[in-house]
């Protein structure tokens, strides 16, 4: 697509003061998308959050997403006297890539906040592609999805939080499809690290190493449930493989992971192709 995409500024600190109310901060962030005029963060059509030919870009079929590396459950990185688990299968909505990475770096970067139920659908169905063989032998379960926690810091800058609002959507678009779901924010960030921008997948690992905690307290439901662990967009899998340790350790088990978009696989190196195929196959 040539045009340059036609992206509103992010609403700023007049208009969110990071004084406010967390929940406050999210209904005025709100309002104002509502008030401004709206023109497509694809292309700049007028009239449209995400034109039919951007939106499109969301719409095609499903992609894998690297997993992340195989860890041992019981501890940060690998004990020695427990066996590997392999990483759940991981399933994105599509590319990381051309309209879909402008599509969602101006929702989560650039305050587009109309995009958040295109966004959240690409993500229900995401979902509903890692769960649909378990949906099978379990029709009466409930999909949980827990979203990937947002720091403190990222939260306040963006007015909100961008992954659990995607969460919550995609929740409430699988309920309507006839799939029971519903949201648990169980995870907790423990240690913040660094921006995960420009790092390779080894300093991805390092740094998102003991990141996340189940919340005190909160602890898996005894019927039938099916955890999917969620994000925005997936590069090497660190992120969403630490949220799968550390919801091991406190006796969750996710049967996979989706995000709306994954950077394409043959961008990362082969070896991790070949241990994403072997982890998530057809």
């Amino acid at each position: 697509m040539t045009a340059t995409p036609a992206i509103r500024p992010a609403i700023g600190p007049a208009v969110r003061p990071a004084s406010l109310p967390r929940r406050l901060q999210e209904l005025l962030a709100v309002l104002v998308d509502l008030m401004l005029p709206r023109s497509c963060a694809g292309c700049g059509r007028s009239g449209y959050a995400a034109c039919a030919r951007c939106a499109a870009a969301l719409a095609g079929p499903p992609v894998l997403a690297a997993p992340g590396p195989t860890a041992s459950p019981g501890r940060r990185g690998h004990d020695a006297r427990r066996p590997l688990r392999p990483p759940p299968r991981g399933v994105a909505a599509a590319p990381f890539e051309g309209t879909t990475r402008v599509l969602l770096l101006a929702y989560k970067e650039r305050g587009r906040l109309d995009l958040a139920h295109i966004l959240g659908a690409a993500l229900a169905r995401a979902v509903a592609a890692v769960t649909r063989e378990h949906r099978r032998r379990s029709r009466s379960a409930t999909v949980v999805v827990v979203p990937v926690p947002t720091t403190p810091a990222a939260r306040r800058r963006r007015g909100f939080d961008h992954v659990a609002r995607l969460a919550e959507i995609a929740a409430r678009a699988l309920t309507r499809s006839g799939t029971p779901a519903r949201v648990s924010r169980v995870l907790r960030v423990l240690r913040p690290g660094l921006d995960q921008a420009g790092l390779g997948a080894a300093a991805r690992r390092r740094n998102r190493s003991g990141a996340f905690a189940v919340r005190p307290g909160a602890r898996p439901r005894t019927w039938p449930e099916i955890v999917v662990v969620v994000d925005d967009i997936v590069t090497t899998g660190a992120t969403l493989a630490e949220a799968v340790r550390a919801l091991r350790v406190a006796g969750w088990a996710p049967v996979g992971t989706a995000a709306v978009a994954a950077t394409p696989l043959r961008r990362l190196d082969l070896r991790v192709r070949r241990a994403i195929v072997r982890a998530c196959p057809p």
